[in-house]
């Protein structure tokens, strides 16, 4: 199959795939936990190996793809997310849940970054951040969808969606091994030694920690809100998913108003928009009465709208410094974000362990303030931000 459109198409799904990966865990987490038997902290545990998965993926598809093509890279990832839905479905041993949500997060990784820099490579500078938000709009599909599913059905009929979601994995690796992509990337200088090239760009590497955090709140909010609801404001499992639901609904119409109603608004308000959100949300967040679930359901909708412009921007702006080495490039920035990730993570389930779930507003504030300040360093060497 031999199409920009066909390669447009795959990548899609193969994005909207990940959507549905990033909510699986802390979508059936309760469940997981009766089943294996697990406290908050070894809980925060299975959080924090899945984005040390995505960490090893995200630092190899780069490489890979820039130097072989991303057809057998994106191929191999889909199993690895088949393999990863299949053990969270049946296993009944921590250890071999473990080994699955690793390779959960591999294929998670390679699918994440390779899908955005094939989007870079196939678009121009003027569609990039764009194209990069439509990648975002799948992304929050899948992720929107698969908590709505769950909360339509019975706890016992879960193992069969999950095993449904597999399925359609390996059907999507097949998908990415039969197109022709229209670029063929065979770039010789593509090599791990880059790496102090990148390390030099200070503007750069305020990106990288930009999303360093981004990544973790974005993980925070998935992770972690099926939870707090539901431990927290005491709440039925189905209302606390809807809640995430809420979260990436947000997210994903924010993205879509991105790309059409907010399409002419400068990055800068962008930007500051989302901050408005954020800020909003957590305010939200605090407010606690017997009868303000909904209130925190709109504020998990305002964060979810608020997250979204900052992968999309970010990379859109990485695209455009490293046009020749776009995914190598991509390939660091996802090192760096989910290494915010995975420390967060695990931060977040000490705090939960120590202090109850009702701290996870508290480390939403910190996030918030700290890509404030993040942004505003960005801003000065970008004026048009």
């Amino acid at each position: 199959m031999r199409s920009k459109t066909v390669a447009f198409i795959s990548v899609f799904a193969g994005i909207l795939l990940f959507g549905v990966s990033m909510v699986m865990i802390g979508s059936v987490l309760p469940i997981l936990k009766v089943r294996l038997g697990l406290n908050d902290l070894e809980a925060g545990g299975l959080f924090s190996i899945l984005p040390f998965g995505l960490l090893i993926g995200s630092i190899f598809f780069g490489p890979l793809g820039d130097k072989y093509g991303y057809r057998w890279v994106l191929a191999t990832a889909s199993i690895f997310l088949a393999i990863g839905f299949i053990g969270i479905a049946h296993a009944q041993i921590l250890t071999i849940l473990r080994v699955c949500i690793f390779l959960f997060g591999v294929g998670g990784g390679v699918i994440n970054g390779a899908t955005s820099a094939l989007i870079s490579d196939l678009s121009s500078d003027d569609k990039k951040i764009a194209n990069l938000n439509l990648l975002g709009v799948f992304f929050g599909l899948g992720a929107f969808g698969m908590p709505i599913v769950l909360s339509m059905i019975s706890e016992s009929s879960y193992v069969a969606a999950m095993n449904i979601v597999a399925a359609t994995s390996v059907l999507i690796a097949i998908l990415f091994l039969l197109i022709s992509y229209p670029i063929t990337v065979q770039k010789e200088n593509v090599s791990f030694k880059l790496i102090p090239l990148f390390l030099k760009n200070k503007l750069f590497l305020i990106i990288c920690f930009f999303l360093f955090f981004q990544s973790a709140f974005e993980a925070i909010i998935n992770n972690w809100s099926v939870s707090y609801f539901t431990q927290h404001l005491q709440v039925s499992q189905n209302q606390a998913l809807i809640a995430l639901s809420f979260s990436v609904l947000g997210l994903t119409l924010m993205r879509i108003l991105t790309g059409g109603i907010f399409r002419n608004i400068s990055t800068k308000n962008l930007i500051r928009l989302a901050f408005l959100f954020l800020s909003t949300g957590v305010i939200c967040l605090f407010i606690q009465t017997p009868s303000s679930v909904y209130i925190n359901i709109f504020g998990l909708f305002l964060i979810g709208a608020g997250l979204s412009p900052g992968f999309p921007v970010m990379l859109g702006l990485t695209g455009n410094m490293y046009k020749e080495i776009s995914g190598t490039a991509f390939s660091f920035v996802m090192l760096i974000a989910l290494t915010g990730n995975i420390i967060i993570n695990y931060i977040t389930g000490v705090l939960v362990q120590n202090y109850s779930i009702s701290i996870l507003v508290y480390v939403i504030l910190t996030e918030i303030i700290i890509m404030m300040g993040l942004y505003s360093l960005i801003r000065k060497d970008i004026k048009s931000l």
